[in-house]
């Protein structure tokens, strides 16, 4: 009883939103273990559980993709076979989502998905809320195709060995997970997508901000018989007077550029730098050195880049000049350009510009160091947070090892070579070590804490159900209610309970609490188990109603900013549909 009263305040809870659910979840689970209807041990089990430890592989993973614009490229792979048509690219995308995890972990390919869907949601000015829900829903149906889509297949098919004359196969039920498919496109065709747009439009508008201009960036070559060479740059008159040193390359077994500074010495090579041409013009004439423009993304590597800033009304630097700032003496970067609304700052008069609230700093330095000035909330607001510009500058150059590392996992997973969660941290760890995720930190930022801790504390749940005999009362309610009325409508009272609980606690424990009721009620019957086994399959994966009814709901729910209504005015009649039409096909497939 006392489990009982605990689920119900956790699942009034959730509803409410008075609390964030993964606050919800732990509340709930210490209440469980405080009144000992769970023991420490039993209520820690779920963080140790080999899915939530997938998904954390699995946000790395993901963020590889995101980083290194693979997953960008994907989504506008998708975008021109639309058409122009939003309808269209929803159906192609979800047709994609449902056939990849068909044959993967659901949970692995909506992690896998939410940096395109986030990608595609940008390009097409369309909310992600649009793309990220249907997403989890269509993962789900798409495990009921095959014996490896998701978990409950795998425990039905092998429940069955040696009790059904003919075993599951790998498509057998690839006829009711297209049914149910179809009957999903149509709902979010003519409902489904309408709930999920309302007030979502803007999404992106907010964000918009006009594409400020790229800087101006030379690279001058230096000779090793120059007379600059052996010279520091505060030494030279030009490189105070609006010409800005940036990086120095240096010459040798292994060429690469390093940030210069005001005691960097001049070695043979050469410099990139940022200024007004009729400057650098005059320099390369003055001190007899070639120069050419380059791209402004020449300057961004694994130490260093360009990042846009914006001063706030409250920044120190209102009022003064650049020349003033402590920028370069305190945080050693340079400022390459002021943008001003309405207003073009000249290059050679940058120096000596008074500041103003609202104004764009296009600023240049080490990441570490523009990190620092990001910190500083009093100084300068950066435009897009450093650490995403310099996961995205330096993962960059590594989409064919994002590929291939993905490639690689989903063929691990189709073929069972090793263990599915090995599968996923060899992936992820092969994404960090090809710098496709720029370092360890980077790693730990993209794992979507909330969903992990949601999903590791709703797991324990179902064990204290069963401690507090909840699941052996339903066999017996279930048993002496229905039996006697005929298999079908005992199929139906399997269909729904199993529905119900797998929105509670995951869908391999459902199924693996079922599963046994379904084969005795079939033997106190005499009927097969076949059509009674493969209901509690299918019922366990389309779990639609709440956010933590399956881990793809859960791992969309932060990411997209649902709400618990969201769940419930967008999955309850999707739930009612794809009930009524399982439970048909399941009868016209599986006779008795």
């Amino acid at each position: 009883m006392v489990t009982v009263l605990i689920l119900l305040g956790m699942i009034l809870f959730f509803i409410m939103g008075w609390l964030r659910a993964d606050l919800v979840a732990v509340i709930g689970l210490l209440c469980l273990v405080l009144t000992n209807q769970l023991t420490p041990s039993e209520a820690v089990s779920g963080f140790s559980n080999s899915v939530v430890l997938m998904i954390a592989g699995l946000f790395v993973v993901g963020a590889g993709l995101f980083h290194s614009g693979l997953a960008e490229r994907l989504a506008s792979l998708l975008i021109p076979y639309a058409n122009g048509s939003e309808t269209r690219l929803f159906y192609l995308f979800m047709l994609t989502v449902t056939f990849l995890s068909s044959v993967m972990s659901n949970t692995g390919t909506v992690a896998l998905l939410i940096p395109v869907v986030m990608a595609m949601a940008r390009q097409i000015k369309r909310s992600a809320k649009t793309y990220l829900m249907p997403l989890a829903f269509f993962s789900s149906i798409g495990g009921t195709m095959t014996l490896i889509g998701t978990p409950p297949n795998l425990v039905a098919a092998e429940s069955l060995r040696g009790l059904a004359e003919v075993p599951i196969g790998f498509f057998s039920l690839l006829p009711i997970g297209l049914v149910v498919m179809v009957v999903g496109l149509v709902y979010f065709r003519l409902f489904g997508n309408r709930l999920l747009d309302q007030g979502s439009s803007n999404e992106w508008a907010k964000e918009e901000t006009k594409e400020p201009p790229s800087p101006s960036v030379y690279v001058i070559s230096i000779e090793k018989s120059h007379p600059l060479i052996g010279k520091r740059l505060s030494d030279l008159k030009w490189s105070h007077n609006g010409i800005l040193v940036l990086k120095e390359r240096i010459q040798g077994i292994r060429q690469h550029y390093e940030t210069a500074r005001a005691d960097t010495v001049i070695r043979a090579g050469s410099l990139l730098v940022s200024g007004d041409e009729q400057q650098v013009r005059s320099l390369s004439h003055q001190e007899q050195i070639p120069y050419k423009k380059v791209e402004a993304r020449a300057v961004n590597d694994k130490a260093g880049g360009i990042v846009l800033f914006t001063i706030p009304a409250s920044s120190q630097l209102v009022g003064k000049c650049i020349g003033e700032s402590r920028l370069r003496s305190e945080f050693h970067v340079n400022v390459l350009q002021l943008i001003r609304p309405q207003e073009e700052i000249a290059q050679v008069r940058l120096k000596d510009t008074p500041l103003k609230q609202g104004d764009l700093l296009m600023v240049q330095g080490e990441w570490d160091d523009l990190e620092r000035i990001e910190q500083d909330t009093h100084l300068l607001l950066s435009n897009e947070r450093v650490t995403d510009v310099a996961n995205r500058t330096v993962s960059s150059h590594h989409q064919l090892a994002a590929g291939i590392i993905l490639l690689m996992m989903v063929v691990l997973f189709v073929f069972e070579w090793v263990d599915p969660t090995v599968a996923v941290w060899l992936a992820a760890l092969a994404m960090i070590l090809s710098g496709a995720v720029r370092h360890m930190d980077v790693a730990y930022q993209s794992i979507q804490w909330s969903s992990l801790v949601l999903i590791a504390a709703m797991i324990p749940v179902g064990t204290a159900l069963e401690h507090a005999g909840v699941m052996a009362w339903l066999v017996e309610w279930i048993e002496s209610s229905f039996a006697g009325y005929g298999p079908a409508w005992v199929l139906v009272v399997l269909f729904i309970a199993t529905i119900l609980l797998s929105q509670i606690i995951s869908n391999t424990a459902t199924a693996i609490l079922f599963i046994p009721l379904a084969i005795a009620l079939a033997e106190s019957m005499a009927v097969s188990p076949v059509p009674f086994v493969i209901a509690v399959a299918i019922s366990a994966s389309l779990a639609f109603m709440t956010p933590f009814g399956s881990p793809t709901n859960a791992m969309v729910f932060s990411v997209g900013g649902y709400r618990f209504v969201d769940f419930i005015k967008v999955g309850v009649p999707l739930q009612l549909l794809t009930a009524f039409f399982g439970i048909l096909m399941i009868l016209f497939l599986f006779p008795f």
